[in-house]
């Protein structure tokens, strides 16, 4: 099998692997080297990951752990709150463990997202090693070190950067993913396509054009692309002062959609694929880009979401994305295109030009 790897270099001090295979996960013990490891692990997965892989997780990680204490997240992204933070950081801290004890995350973006904050947390930092089950943390939320929570006020507006000691991607995990979970993940792969690698364009035809949809193993190319893009710009940027924020193409306006729909009509993926096409025709219009909307609504058949519930509370995403992170002295901050691959951060002076915007995307995807 043609297994891959990269390295994620954060500074002088911090680097880690990230590697990607398929039907091969089994050798994960060769990453937990007898220095750092204790006799007991933490398990943190999602609960249908548990499901579905629970023999593999006892098995496998039996071998190399004594003890091994798990805990398993409810599935969705309304998981992503300060409860089941609380909840998750008292049952660890229940558990005998020290500062040696390893804490691995199995699951989707948002129990990486969660297991990660938590393990940052815990006696100032438990060493982390992700598992990434789902196609949208193979390609981006696993790797980089962003961990945190949502809020009422907004999307991920806690949390903290904590760096994993290593990431190891199976495909074969992507075979009990269902549809929406593919196009989660997808969005997140068009992302890397328009902000640095428009060849990822035409390896997404050949895949569709094959009818390769859901066929982990032909997807290796493109998942390990997206992978190494990720990498590349977090080793440059690892805490987001810069070029990072290139990542947010698109966010800005989906978080503004989950959030005003509490996090559970639309998935992550869903609002960014509107959030994207969102960000391109403000792109046009503020920065007189000429970039084709078709090029990402091409792929709309391959979602079924409807935005038509959210036709009258205009003001209220617009006030969303005013909470939004990335906002500077109170006005709104995009990440637009002056062209494919030439992403820019862009300051919205006057908020209420984006009310056409979100009409616009709201028609289309209704």
């Amino acid at each position: 099998m043609d297994n891959r790897f990269t390295t994620l270099n954060i500074s002088n001090e911090s680097s880690y692997t990230i590697k990607l295979v398929h039907k091969e996960l089994s050798k994960i013990s060769e990453y937990f080297s007898e220095s750092s490891v204790s006799e007991r692990a933490l398990v943190i997965v999602d609960e249908q990951v548990h499901f579905y892989h629970r023999d593999w997780i006892e098995s496998t990680l039996g071998k190399i752990f004594k003890y091994l204490s798990s805990y398993i997240v409810p599935s969705g992204e309304k998981s992503k709150n300060l409860s089941q933070f609380s909840s998750l950081l008292h049952w660890i801290l229940e558990q005998p463990i020290e500062r040696n004890t390893p804490c691995i995350v199995i699951g989707g973006g948002v129990v990486g997202d969660l297991g990660g904050f938590v393990a940052a947390s815990t006696l100032r930092g438990l060493p982390l090693y992700h598992i990434p089950t789902t196609l949208l943390a193979m390609v981006d939320s696993a790797i980089g070190g962003k961990t945190g929570i949502n809020h009422s006020t907004g999307k991920n507006l806690i949390g903290s950067f904590y760096q994993p000691i290593g990431v190891f991607a199976d495909t074969h995990f992507l075979s009990t993913l269902n549809r929406k979970e593919w196009t989660n993940g997808l969005s997140e792969i068009l992302k890397y396509a328009f902000i640095q690698d428009k060849g990822i364009f035409t390896n997404l035809e050949e895949l569709f054009a094959q009818n390769y949809d859901y066929e982990p193993p032909k997807w290796l190319d493109v998942i390990y692309r997206s992978a190494q893009i990720k990498s590349e710009i977090v080793a440059v940027d690892a805490l987001e002062k810069g070029t990072r924020e290139f990542l947010n193409f698109g966010h800005t306006f989906g978080h503004a959609i989950e959030n005003i729909a509490d996090y559970g009509t639309f998935s992550h993926g869903e609002a960014i694929f509107a959030g994207m096409y969102a960000a391109i025709l403000t792109s046009n219009k503020f920065l007189n880009a000429k970039i084709d909307p078709n090029l990402i609504l091409q792929y709309a058949y391959r979602y079924n979401f409807s935005l038509a519930s959210l036709r009258y509370l205009i003001p209220d995403l617009i006030e969303q994305m005013k909470r939004d992170k990335k906002v500077k002295q109170s006005h709104i901050r995009l990440i637009l295109l002056q062209d494919i691959e030439a992403p820019v951060a862009y300051i919205i002076e006057n908020e209420n030009h984006l009310s056409a915007v979100w009409k616009q995307t709201i028609d289309t995807f209704s």
